[in-house]
């Protein structure tokens, strides 16, 4: 494999792991408050499960970190020279983009303890609101060392277009993911003897589902009016033809998310729609997977002015 094919198989697969670990907290945070307003339940044994989950994302997260500093330091110094110690301190110390990289890192490392405070203080609200502003933290951050910062118009609209495009994307699949592996995961409702349970379940989240998917949509149109100057850069430039792949994966996304709302939502309640509903929203969370991978691809391309 080529120098410059690696670098950037390192670092869209790093950013990919960022981004899935990224939507999976918020998820976990959007999931809580669906829950907070939901009929009274188990609230330790769902805080139980949920700070799991929690600790899962933020671990991917903490090494998808670390992964992206070795990414970026093997990108900036090829093949001619072995990734050491030394070198990576010097991308993280002594750039730029490592100056940015080490408030994400801050931002991390924070998330740590309000996520121990969850598992610790099960059924405690304050600790789902440090833990809440820790995921703000990092979503903030996330775009510094994206394309927001090479835009020529500034960088507070790119920037705050993606960190909604960002949050969208984790209300959306990372909710659907958190109820298809924590709030399904257990109890009769998992064994499909409770379909009305979860019938509920999804009619509160689908609402929630269908705003952030709109929002979703409408800020990757935004944010591809400032990077696309022109239609036919669209097939004549890489970032265009793997920007339009990315717009085919989202319709897809969009696609099975209304088959899932429209067709299987209604029968959940009837024998077998748990079941069902776990079958397509998986396939809707492998479709959004490969979606997040391109997103990753496309960040690390040349706009098309350049």
């Amino acid at each position: 494999m080529a120098g410059d094919t690696y670098a950037l198989t390192l670092l869209s697969g790093a950013k990919w792991l960022t981004d899935v670990a990224i939507v999976w907290l918020i998820g976990v945070g959007a999931y809580k408050l669906m829950a907070a307003v939901a009929p009274p339940t188990d609230v330790r044994t769902l805080d139980t499960r949920l700070a799991r989950q929690a600790g899962l994302a933020l671990s991917l997260l903490a090494v998808a970190t670390a992964a992206r500093l070795y990414a970026q330091t093997y990108s900036s110094f090829g093949l001619d020279e072995p990734v050491t110690g030394e070198l990576i301190r010097l991308v993280a110390e002594q750039t730029r983009w490592g100056g940015r990289w080490q408030m994400q890192a801050a931002a991390v490392a924070l998330a740590a303890p309000a996520t121990a405070l969850v598992a610790v203080k099960s059924g405690a609200r304050w600790t789902w609101w440090v833990f809440g502003a820790t995921i703000l933290a990092i979503v903030g951050v996330a775009p510094t060392t994206s394309h927001a910062f090479a835009y020529d118009g500034g960088v507070v609209l790119p920037m705050a277009l993606q960190i909604a495009h960002l949050s969208a994307a984790g209300v959306w699949l990372g909710t659907l993911l958190v109820l298809l592996s924590a709030g399904l995961s257990s109890g009769p409702s998992a064994r499909g003897e409770d379909g009305t349970a979860v019938s509920r379940l999804v009619d509160r989240f689908s609402p929630v589902a269908l705003t952030a998917a709109t929002v979703l949509g409408g800020t990757g149109v935004l944010t591809a009016f400032l990077y696309v100057d022109e239609i036919p850069q669209l097939w004549q430039t890489s970032y265009g033809r793997v920007l339009l792949l990315k717009s085919g994966l989202f319709g897809l996304t969009a696609a099975l998310g209304a088959y899932n709302w429209r067709r299987v939502r209604p029968a959940i309640a009837g024998p077998g729609g748990v079941t069902r509903l776990q079958r397509s929203g998986t396939a809707e969370l492998l479709v959004a997977a490969v979606l997040l991978l391109v997103t990753a691809w496309l960040v690390h391309l040349p706009m098309p002015h350049e």
